[in-house]
């Protein structure tokens, strides 16, 4: 089993060198790309692309992601993971890999999202929460 961020956090502090710590825990690091992850999540969801583009509300914009043909915001990851049913925890992984700010419970327009991919609501459904909430919406 993998070491835990904050174990790896604490060993890097009291590395003597660096290139010893990357050599010592090359197996820990995350390898997976956004699109590599969204391609993994799509064959185990069962989804085509045209799905999650509808469903996200993103449009064409999400075979440009797929294609890695364009580097996608924060939102529009939101939007994609939403429009594929991601769970909380794959959609926090996504934006690690993708290297964006995770959601945030202590942020309020952040916990409304948080509260959507909970309760497995659809992008639409979250933008209404946002926007009823005065918050910019995703789309």
């Amino acid at each position: 089993m993998g070491a835990i961020t904050e174990d790896l956090l604490k060993e890097l502090k009291n590395a003597k060198d660096i290139k010893g710590f990357l050599d010592s825990h090359e197996n820990e690091f995350l390898k997976e790309t956004p699109v590599s992850f969204l391609n993994y999540i799509i064959e185990a969801k069962k989804l085509t692309v045209a799905k999650v583009a509808a469903a996200s509300g993103a449009g064409e914009y999400v075979y440009k992601v797929f294609n890695n043909t364009r580097k996608p915001s924060r939102n529009i990851l939101i939007a994609i993971a939403l429009g594929m049913g991601m769970s909380l925890e794959e959609s926090q992984l996504l934006l690690r890999i993708s290297k964006l700010a995770i959601l945030d419970s202590r942020d309020k327009r952040d916990s409304v999202i948080i509260y959507g991919f909970i309760n497995h609501l659809s992008v639409f459904e979250v933008d209404d929460l946002l926007s009823q909430n005065g918050f910019v919406t995703i789309n």
